[in-house]
């Protein structure tokens, strides 16, 4: 406790009273300043996160109401408080995890993304420096560091035609990964990660929500696709692409996401586990431009 703020202090004793006790959470970078807190007390908890980024701040500060009036559940925010190096806030503990039972093609998350883009298409929000979302050259150079050099070719014909994936069209999570759902006890399923929040094309998001690399025969990618396009199909606007340009899009999407994921931390990673992902990708990233080519 006495490493927050004196204000962050003052709210959660007023409010709360003394913590029963404190959990550091995992899952942010600690490098960059960031940190995040599960507070216990007797009949409660909450969460207390700082980070660098003012976008976050921005979701949990100025874009609750509207999240909310949309059906795009994110944690309540209790308190923010602004300082010159970092950006704190109070939210809700989502009680449940997501199951992973649930973490290949679920209706109700493709439908909570559908939901966060359709209500945000070609709109822009209150967000100090959203993420940016792009493949550029120096992603290939680092990428190569660590994969066979063999691929150069292939990581660069993958990044010439991921063009449509980086169009700005909508509001993304841009990191709606399996681990950052909850789900209340009311059984709504809610998103509590913002830090990548952005504008880019759907297929990113519905990408990221796809655990490992995917599948082979691109089973699961088609399956998301068709079910986020039908959301679609019930509204009066129509969706630029069809299932088999999405189902592409999220396949490089997803191998993007990939790329960017071991360039950034392959520091601190245990060494067999980048091994792995460098293996998987690697084989993923010869037989996808195969496929590529055939077309």
């Amino acid at each position: 406790m006495n490493k927050l703020p004196a204000l962050v202090q003052r709210f959660i004793k007023d409010n709360y009273g003394e913590p029963k006790m404190i959990v550091e959470l995992s899952g942010v970078n600690k490098e960059r300043g960031a940190s995040c807190l599960r507070l216990l007390f007797e009949k409660r908890s909450v969460i207390v996160e700082k980070t660098i980024y003012k976008r976050e701040y921005d979701v949990y500060n100025h874009l609750t109401s509207f999240f909310h009036s949309k059906k795009i559940y994110i944690p309540n925010t209790y308190y923010t408080y602004e300082e010159e190096k970092g950006y704190w806030f109070v939210i809700e503990d989502i009680p449940l995890p997501f199951p992973n039972t649930r973490w290949k093609g679920d209706t109700e998350q493709i439908k909570y993304l559908f939901t966060l883009h359709f209500n945000t298409w070609n709109q822009n929000l209150n967000i100090n420096e959203p993420f940016i979302f792009q493949w550029r050259k120096n992603l290939d150079n680092k990428a190569l560091k660590l994969l066979p050099l063999n691929l150069k070719a292939v990581i660069e014909g993958l990044r010439i035609v991921s063009k449509d994936i980086f169009a700005k069209l909508c509001c993304i999570s841009g990191d709606p990964n399996p681990t950052n759902w909850g789900i209340r006890n009311n059984n709504q399923l809610v998103l509590f990660d913002w830090e990548r929040i952005g504008y880019g094309s759907p297929a990113i998001d519905l990408a990221i929500i796809i655990p490992g690399l995917g599948t082979v025969d691109k089973s699961l990618e088609t399956s998301i696709a068709n079910t986020y396009i039908n959301f679609w199909k019930a509204t009066s606007v129509s969706f630029p692409y069809s299932v088999s340009e999405l189902t592409q899009q999220i396949t490089i999407a997803k191998i993007w996401s990939a790329l960017d994921f071991i360039v950034n931390n392959a520091d601190t990673l245990e060494k067999q586990t980048l091994e792995l992902i460098v293996k998987q990708l690697s084989d993923k990233l010869e037989y996808e431009h195969a496929t590529l080519q055939k077309m």
